[in-house]
């Protein structure tokens, strides 16, 4: 009679594809966390910029309130790291529309736009500013 109280080589590697199946879920779990904190922090960062935008265009005399062109605002976002960008300088486009409601109110709307793996995104804020006359 033999003695079978050990593991046997099939049962092994058994439970070696079952391990690594478990760690193959796990660090795609990890992969997609990663990837959904590094949108929100751009997306944070879009609004930070954004308010910043519009505090300024509060602040310019209701006369010099004018359409801008698109400008590239770049942003050190120490969290991401891009081998194609060793900076971590992040380009976020910023443009601010005004347009006339009447003789005494302006509608301001600041977009900010920037790219993250391929994919476009856009944050945008609207004020209405009324003459202080």
């Amino acid at each position: 009679m033999s003695n079978n109280k050990g593991i046997s080589l099939i049962e092994t590697l058994i439970a070696m594809v079952v391990l690594l199946l478990v760690f193959l879920a796990l660090m795609q779990t990890a992969l997609v966390s990663i990837d959904a904190n590094a949108a929100n922090l751009l997306r944070d960062e879009a609004i930070s910029i954004a308010e910043a935008t519009m505090n300024a265009a509060r602040n310019v005399p209701f006369d010099s309130v004018v359409t801008l062109p698109a400008e590239t605002v770049r942003k050190k976002i120490r969290a991401l790291k891009d081998p194609s960008n060793p900076s971590l300088d992040f380009p976020f486009t910023v443009t601010r529309t005004v347009n006339n409601l009447s003789g005494d109110n302006r509608q301001i709307t600041i977009l900010v736009g920037w790219q993250w793996k391929g994919e476009n995104y856009t944050h945008s804020i609207t004020t209405i500013r009324k003459s202080n006359d």
